[in-house]
């Protein structure tokens, strides 16, 4: 593994996005304080369509998060000062459907269910959840959470696609949302820190569990905890704690990338040989 290229997008600091078509081939970021959303050729570094997205009144739209559809046909963003979740053709950037939400409801972060039907949206303006179809992006449903001890960060589905978890940025707590009721059916309450909070959460390979990450801070460190998704529904505290995997870290880590054996064996014994700084696998 080395570093091939570097690709500089925006003009601004602050929040970007990226992700990686299913074959592998282009890669869509979406650079949220510069309203910049770009595809690129990952064969050769080359830009293959760049457009700015912006507000009526043309402060950005801020993009601050995307993703591709499962077979790769569509690109799926939150507009979070429009207001909007938009899909994208991934060819030229042309909008083919949109979602509007109310005003100051600022969607923010999404997922889609690896069927490719539905997209779960993190609203952070009023710490809800709102679910869509997909092409059509309907709304089918949402969840107000807890709006005392809850803010909505980021959330996955289960592979089955019947439930939905969401991570809490400001207290250790994950959500499980079921999909037929769109009714929070149990809280996962992860051990407690100095510094509270989760910032990202993904599926290990195998989708059998979710890795959730607890920031911490510099000083304090942070926790990867390994969630295990069977009887994600009905799972007791005590059983969830019994069963939690947990990897402490000396850092402060802002997300978790799963990667197979080989991968990881290759970084523990070629790239994490001490001094490291802020990299963590």
């Amino acid at each position: 593994m080395k570093i091939m290229n570097t690709i500089s997008v925006g003009t601004a600091s602050g929040f970007i996005g990226v992700a990686v078509n299913p074959n592998q081939t282009l890669g869509a970021i979406a650079d949220g304080p510069s309203g910049v959303v770009e595809v690129v050729n990952l064969n050769n570094a080359q830009v293959v369509w760049r457009h700015i997205y912006n507000t009526t009144t043309g402060a950005t739209a801020y993009p601050c998060d995307i993703r591709w559809t499962p077979n790769g046909n569509s690109l799926v963003i939150p507009m979070r000062n429009n207001n909007t979740v938009v899909i994208l053709n991934p060819t030229n950037g042309a909008i083919t459907a949109d979602a509007i939400f109310p005003t100051g409801t600022q969607p923010f972060m999404l997922n889609i269910n690896s069927q490719g039907t539905l997209v779960g949206t993190e609203l952070s303006g009023n710490k809800t959840d709102v679910f869509l179809t997909l092409p059509a992006l309907k709304p089918v449903g949402d969840t107000i959470l807890n709006a005392t001890n809850f803010s909505p960060v980021r959330g996955v589905f289960n592979p089955d696609g019947n439930y939905y978890l969401v991570a809490s940025s400001t207290s250790n707590v994950v959500d499980v949302i079921s999909l037929s009721s769109y009714k929070v059916v149990n809280t996962l309450s992860l051990p407690p820190s100095s510094s509270p909070g989760l910032s990202d959460m993904a599926l290990t390979p195998d989708s059998n569990y979710a890795y959730v990450v607890m920031h911490g801070t510099p000083t304090t460190g942070g926790v990867v905890y390994l969630i295990p998704l069977t009887n994600i529904a009905t799972i007791s505290a005590s059983s969830l704690l019994s069963s939690l995997g947990s990897i402490a870290l000396t850092t402060a880590p802002a997300i978790a990338i799963p990667i197979s054996i080989k991968s990881g064996t290759y970084l523990a014994d070629n790239v994490l040989s001490p001094p490291v700084t802020g990299l963590h696998c």
